[in-house]
């Protein structure tokens, strides 16, 4: 069991510049976490965050932002100017708070939902666990390798993308997107599927990089010469050891088991996301419509 320390935390609500910062000169020795409240930082603004950041480096200092919408546009500046922790109201849609998280992400904070007025506490710290956990999965993941993928879908005469099980599903989403963006597009093992030839690209996705029912594809990709990019949580394996590109979701230790995730199917979502992501930046850069 990990084991965690509790910690102090003074509130700071004065909309007095000066007595909240004389408060909390008085009361830093003795507690962990300066709490510059709602009111305070509404009437103060960022300037008494930054005074605060200067004086006190060894405290945390949380900022009570009470965000309700534009999480990530509202709360970056009050990270960038030194907050640990800024507080989004579980109220708000999920957006709002997977926003917040983004942000933190970006600069090694926290974000700490505020379930004030929420009517199922429960159902909500589950859903903000699991995007949590999707946020910095994502946040892990090298965005670089998108464009990648895309030059090789872009130089390839075909491409043959497979899957097994949930990631077999995620493969069939993002083959319908490129078909429907204009390219030759098949799924791998089906009575249709021609064969695979030099030029071509074979795309898989197998979290472990080694589905045992995928393999005898990539042994065909290779002897034909055709090129291979593998989607997995494995930066190293029998499918990625041989690989043109090897696109890793998240890192090693992105993904122990986290409840309140329905079958643990972190790997596939966050690929599902990264997927989607690649073709809106294929839509942008070759003017495509959505329809």
């Amino acid at each position: 069991m990990v084991k965690t320390m509790a910690l102090t935390q003074m509130a700071l609500d004065s909309l007095d510049f000066d007595a909240t910062v004389a408060l909390a000169t008085a009361v830093a020795p003795h507690v962990d976490i300066l709490e510059i409240g709602t009111p305070c930082i509404k009437h103060n603004g960022i300037k008494l965050l930054e005074t605060l950041r200067a004086k006190f480096p060894n405290n945390k200092i949380l900022v009570d932002l009470k965000t309700m919408d534009a999480g990530e546009y509202e709360s970056e500046p009050f990270y960038k100017a030194g907050a640990d922790i800024c507080v989004v109201l579980g109220v708000s849609d999920i957006g709002t708070i997977k926003g917040v998280i983004k942000a933190a992400n970006k600069y090694g904070k926290k974000a700490q939902v505020d379930l004030i007025n929420v009517a199922d506490k429960v159902a909500k710290t589950k859903e903000v666990a699991a995007a949590d956990k999707l946020t910095s999965i994502l946040a892990e993941t090298d965005n670089s390798k998108s464009a990648e993928l895309l030059k090789l879908v872009e130089g390839a005469g075909r491409t043959f993308i497979g899957g097994a099980g949930r990631s077999l599903l995620v493969s069939r989403f993002f083959a319908m997107r490129l078909v429907h963006s204009g390219y030759n597009v098949s799924m791998v093992g089906e009575v249709v599927t021609p064969a695979i030839k030099a030029g071509d690209l074979l795309i898989l996705v197998s979290g472990s990089g080694g589905t045992e029912t995928l393999l005898p594809f990539v042994k065909k990709a290779k002897s034909v010469g055709a090129k291979l990019a593998v989607i997995s949580m494995k930066k190293s394996s029998a499918m990625a050891d041989v690989a043109d590109l090897v696109i890793q979701i998240g890192n090693d230790n992105s993904f122990p088991l986290t409840k309140g995730m329905p079958m643990g199917s972190q790997f596939e979502l966050s690929t599902l996301i990264f997927l989607e992501a690649t073709i809106a930046d294929l839509i942008f850069a070759k003017g495509l419509t959505e329809e």
